[in-house]
């Protein structure tokens, strides 16, 4: 069976809801790995800005805003 992107964005914000904040890029990177997220689902979060993450809406809201890099 096929994940949708609605069924990988959910996996996300589960795994997301699961760390304790303030977290890093690199703890969020590994925990999506560890949690064997989606290959564009662990791109994207590749791809977020070094830093220090509040809460999970708050890495939601760098994946959507644009503010990873390509």
């Amino acid at each position: 069976m096929e994940t949708t992107e609605e069924d990988g964005e959910t996996e996300l914000r589960q795994v997301l809801d699961d760390l304790s904040y303030p977290a890093d890029k690199v703890r969020i990177v590994i925990c999506a790995e560890v949690h064997d997220l989606g290959t564009d689902l662990r791109r994207r979060l590749h791809h977020l800005p070094h830093r220090r993450y509040t809460s999970p809406s708050e890495v939601l809201d760098a994946l959507s805003s644009g503010t990873t890099r390509p």
